[in-house]
Protein backbone atom coordinates (compact mmCIF):
# COMPACT_ATOMS: atom_id res chain seq x y z
CA UNK A 1 0.00 0.00 0.00
CA UNK A 2 2.92 2.56 0.87
CA UNK A 3 4.15 1.90 -3.48
CA UNK A 4 0.38 2.87 -4.51
CA UNK A 5 0.66 6.13 -2.13
CA UNK A 6 3.95 7.11 -3.09
CA UNK A 7 2.56 6.38 -7.11
CA UNK A 8 -0.71 8.83 -6.44
CA UNK A 9 1.08 11.35 -5.46
CA UNK A 10 3.70 11.15 -8.22
CA UNK A 11 0.55 10.92 -10.68
CA UNK A 12 -0.32 13.92 -9.09
CA UNK A 13 2.87 15.76 -10.13
CA UNK A 14 2.34 15.91 -14.00
CA UNK A 15 5.10 17.62 -16.04
CA UNK A 16 5.39 21.97 -15.69
CA UNK A 17 4.97 23.27 -19.06
CA UNK A 18 6.13 27.34 -19.77
CA UNK A 19 3.47 28.64 -22.65
CA UNK A 20 4.45 31.76 -24.74
CA UNK A 21 1.86 33.05 -27.12
CA UNK A 22 1.96 35.04 -30.05
CA UNK A 23 0.38 36.18 -33.23
CA UNK A 24 0.96 36.46 -36.62
CA UNK A 25 -0.48 37.60 -39.87
CA UNK A 26 0.44 35.37 -43.39
CA UNK A 27 -0.30 38.19 -46.19
CA UNK A 28 -2.41 36.74 -48.97
CA UNK A 29 -2.05 40.00 -51.77
CA UNK A 30 0.31 42.75 -52.29
CA UNK A 31 -0.53 45.82 -50.19
CA UNK A 32 -3.08 48.33 -52.14
CA UNK A 33 -3.80 51.87 -51.43
CA UNK A 34 -7.07 53.36 -51.00
CA UNK A 35 -7.81 57.02 -50.64
CA UNK A 36 -10.87 57.38 -47.68
CA UNK A 37 -12.63 60.35 -47.38
CA UNK A 38 -12.44 61.56 -43.35
CA UNK A 39 -15.18 64.85 -43.85
CA UNK A 40 -14.72 68.51 -43.85
CA UNK A 41 -13.41 71.18 -42.09
CA UNK A 42 -13.30 74.84 -41.93
CA UNK A 43 -10.50 77.10 -42.92
CA UNK A 44 -10.44 80.67 -42.09
CA UNK A 45 -7.80 83.38 -43.48
CA UNK A 46 -8.27 87.47 -42.56
CA UNK A 47 -6.88 90.75 -42.55
CA UNK A 48 -7.56 94.33 -41.84
CA UNK A 49 -8.74 96.51 -44.60
CA UNK A 50 -9.70 100.19 -43.23
CA UNK A 51 -12.59 100.26 -41.00
CA UNK A 52 -13.19 96.53 -41.49
CA UNK A 53 -11.92 92.92 -41.31
CA UNK A 54 -12.39 91.36 -44.17
CA UNK A 55 -12.46 87.16 -43.31
CA UNK A 56 -12.11 84.50 -46.56
CA UNK A 57 -13.66 81.25 -44.82
CA UNK A 58 -12.55 77.86 -46.75
CA UNK A 59 -14.21 74.51 -46.70
CA UNK A 60 -11.91 71.93 -47.03
CA UNK A 61 -12.11 68.34 -48.13
CA UNK A 62 -9.58 66.24 -45.64
CA UNK A 63 -8.51 62.61 -47.02
CA UNK A 64 -6.17 59.96 -46.11
CA UNK A 65 -4.14 57.17 -47.93
CA UNK A 66 -4.66 54.12 -46.36
CA UNK A 67 -2.62 50.91 -47.04
CA UNK A 68 -5.17 47.67 -47.34
CA UNK A 69 -3.87 44.25 -47.56
CA UNK A 70 -5.87 40.69 -46.67
CA UNK A 71 -4.05 38.43 -44.85
CA UNK A 72 -4.38 35.63 -42.72
CA UNK A 73 -4.23 35.57 -38.67
CA UNK A 74 -2.45 33.23 -36.73
CA UNK A 75 -2.42 32.16 -33.08
CA UNK A 76 1.07 30.81 -32.28
CA UNK A 77 1.83 29.07 -29.30
CA UNK A 78 5.45 27.42 -28.24
CA UNK A 79 5.53 25.33 -25.32
CA UNK A 80 9.07 24.24 -23.53
CA UNK A 81 9.24 22.24 -20.68
CA UNK A 82 10.00 23.80 -17.45
CA UNK A 83 13.28 22.15 -15.94
CA UNK A 84 13.10 18.72 -15.47
CA UNK A 85 9.30 17.81 -15.18
CA UNK A 86 9.03 16.31 -18.38
CA UNK A 87 11.74 13.59 -18.27
CA UNK A 88 10.81 12.97 -14.69
CA UNK A 89 7.80 12.15 -15.63
CA UNK A 90 8.55 9.82 -18.36
CA UNK A 91 11.72 8.53 -15.68
CA UNK A 92 9.02 7.37 -13.35
CA UNK A 93 6.48 6.17 -15.82
CA UNK A 94 8.75 3.66 -16.65
CA UNK A 95 9.78 2.98 -13.59
CA UNK A 96 6.30 1.61 -12.56
CA UNK A 97 5.17 0.27 -15.34
CA UNK A 98 8.00 -1.64 -15.00
CA UNK A 99 8.16 -2.23 -11.60
CA UNK A 100 4.36 -3.40 -11.51
CA UNK A 101 5.10 -5.50 -14.58
CA UNK A 102 8.34 -7.18 -12.89
CA UNK A 103 6.19 -8.17 -9.47
CA UNK A 104 3.85 -9.86 -12.03
CA UNK A 105 6.22 -11.73 -13.60
CA UNK A 106 8.22 -12.76 -10.61
CA UNK A 107 5.04 -13.34 -8.60
CA UNK A 108 3.98 -15.90 -11.53
CA UNK A 109 7.37 -17.46 -12.02
CA UNK A 110 7.84 -17.96 -8.33
CA UNK A 111 6.81 -21.77 -7.22
CA UNK A 112 4.00 -22.11 -4.54
CA UNK A 113 4.31 -23.04 -1.33
CA UNK A 114 2.15 -25.87 -0.79
CA UNK A 115 3.69 -26.38 3.32
CA UNK A 116 2.49 -22.81 4.06
CA UNK A 117 -1.11 -21.69 4.44
CA UNK A 118 -0.21 -18.38 3.59
CA UNK A 119 -0.49 -17.44 0.18
CA UNK A 120 0.80 -13.90 -0.82
CA UNK A 121 0.68 -14.38 -4.30
CA UNK A 122 -3.15 -12.92 -4.53
CA UNK A 123 -1.38 -9.59 -3.07
CA UNK A 124 1.38 -9.54 -4.90
CA UNK A 125 -0.82 -9.61 -8.00
CA UNK A 126 -2.89 -6.78 -7.11
CA UNK A 127 0.29 -4.56 -6.22
CA UNK A 128 2.19 -5.20 -9.65
CA UNK A 129 -1.41 -4.37 -11.44
CA UNK A 130 -1.74 -0.98 -9.64
CA UNK A 131 1.90 0.22 -9.58
CA UNK A 132 2.11 -1.00 -13.17
CA UNK A 133 -1.28 1.27 -14.00
CA UNK A 134 0.10 3.89 -12.18
CA UNK A 135 3.19 3.78 -13.84
CA UNK A 136 0.72 3.41 -17.21
CA UNK A 137 -1.00 6.83 -16.28
CA UNK A 138 2.54 8.31 -15.93
CA UNK A 139 3.54 7.39 -19.22
CA UNK A 140 0.01 8.24 -21.07
CA UNK A 141 0.76 11.83 -19.68
CA UNK A 142 4.44 11.84 -20.22
CA UNK A 143 2.97 11.18 -24.01
CA UNK A 144 0.27 14.12 -23.78
CA UNK A 145 2.65 16.64 -22.11
CA UNK A 146 5.25 15.66 -25.22
CA UNK A 147 2.97 16.03 -28.02
CA UNK A 148 1.97 19.65 -26.25
CA UNK A 149 5.41 20.92 -26.66
CA UNK A 150 7.17 22.33 -29.49
CA UNK A 151 5.42 25.06 -31.85
CA UNK A 152 1.60 24.70 -32.62
CA UNK A 153 -0.26 27.17 -34.55
CA UNK A 154 -4.32 27.94 -34.60
CA UNK A 155 -6.15 29.36 -37.75
CA UNK A 156 -7.92 32.56 -36.60
CA UNK A 157 -9.23 33.37 -40.30
CA UNK A 158 -8.52 36.19 -42.81
CA UNK A 159 -8.89 39.86 -41.67
CA UNK A 160 -8.02 42.73 -43.69
CA UNK A 161 -5.19 44.67 -42.24
CA UNK A 162 -5.26 48.83 -42.39
CA UNK A 163 -2.24 51.25 -42.09
CA UNK A 164 -3.88 54.77 -42.19
CA UNK A 165 -1.36 57.25 -43.45
CA UNK A 166 -1.54 61.46 -42.26
CA UNK A 167 -4.27 63.24 -42.54
CA UNK A 168 -4.06 65.78 -45.67
CA UNK A 169 -6.55 68.11 -47.59
CA UNK A 170 -7.67 66.69 -50.71
CA UNK A 171 -9.88 69.26 -52.01
CA UNK A 172 -11.27 72.59 -51.29
CA UNK A 173 -14.06 75.06 -51.91
CA UNK A 174 -15.30 78.83 -50.89
CA UNK A 175 -17.73 78.30 -48.06
CA UNK A 176 -21.16 79.20 -49.48
CA UNK A 177 -22.48 79.35 -46.08
CA UNK A 178 -21.53 80.22 -41.78
CA UNK A 179 -20.94 82.82 -40.23
CA UNK A 180 -17.52 84.09 -38.16
CA UNK A 181 -16.04 86.18 -35.26
CA UNK A 182 -13.52 88.85 -34.31
CA UNK A 183 -12.53 88.82 -30.75
CA UNK A 184 -10.47 91.79 -29.91
CA UNK A 185 -8.02 91.96 -27.44
CA UNK A 186 -10.63 93.69 -24.76
CA UNK A 187 -12.82 90.78 -25.06
CA UNK A 188 -15.68 92.43 -27.36
CA UNK A 189 -16.97 89.89 -29.64
CA UNK A 190 -17.99 90.37 -33.50
CA UNK A 191 -19.67 88.80 -35.85
CA UNK A 192 -21.02 88.94 -39.55
CA UNK A 193 -22.30 86.16 -42.12
CA UNK A 194 -20.29 84.55 -44.62
CA UNK A 195 -21.80 85.11 -48.06
CA UNK A 196 -21.91 82.90 -51.03
CA UNK A 197 -18.06 83.62 -52.33
CA UNK A 198 -16.90 82.45 -48.66
CA UNK A 199 -16.03 86.25 -47.78
CA UNK A 200 -17.35 87.89 -44.77
CA UNK A 201 -16.81 91.54 -43.80
CA UNK A 202 -16.62 92.74 -40.10
CA UNK A 203 -16.51 96.46 -38.82
CA UNK A 204 -14.66 97.35 -36.77
CA UNK A 205 -15.62 99.80 -33.83
CA UNK A 206 -14.50 103.58 -34.20
CA UNK A 207 -13.11 103.36 -30.99
CA UNK A 208 -10.66 100.90 -31.64
CA UNK A 209 -7.44 102.44 -31.67
CA UNK A 210 -8.75 103.57 -27.89
CA UNK A 211 -9.31 100.12 -26.74
CA UNK A 212 -5.99 98.81 -28.83
CA UNK A 213 -3.77 101.33 -26.53
CA UNK A 214 -5.83 100.87 -23.34
CA UNK A 215 -5.12 96.70 -23.81
CA UNK A 216 -1.17 97.26 -25.26
CA UNK A 217 -1.82 94.70 -27.70
CA UNK A 218 -3.42 94.82 -31.25
CA UNK A 219 -4.04 90.97 -31.75
CA UNK A 220 -6.96 89.71 -32.06
CA UNK A 221 -8.96 85.84 -32.98
CA UNK A 222 -10.67 85.23 -35.75
CA UNK A 223 -12.62 82.00 -36.13
CA UNK A 224 -15.62 80.27 -38.08
CA UNK A 225 -18.30 79.20 -35.46
CA UNK A 226 -19.10 75.65 -35.37
CA UNK A 227 -15.60 74.94 -35.84
CA UNK A 228 -13.07 74.96 -33.35
CA UNK A 229 -10.01 74.14 -35.46
CA UNK A 230 -10.70 77.29 -38.00
CA UNK A 231 -9.34 80.27 -36.29
CA UNK A 232 -6.30 82.85 -36.86
CA UNK A 233 -4.73 85.08 -34.52
CA UNK A 234 -4.37 88.67 -37.10
CA UNK A 235 -2.44 92.23 -36.25
CA UNK A 236 -5.14 94.73 -36.42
Amino acid sequence: MRYFIVSLLLLCSCARLTEQVTLRAQPLEAPRTVRVQLGERMAVAGAREGDAVRAQVTRLQRCADVQEQRAEGFRRVERHPDGPSLTLEWLFGGLFTAGGAGLIVWTAASPVDTTSSADNSGANYAYGAAIAAVGAGLLAGAVYDQMLTGVHEQLLGEKTLRKEGAEQTCGQAPAATGQVRLTLPDGAQLEAAVDAQGEARIALPADLEKRLTREGSRRATLEVLGDAHAQVRLDL
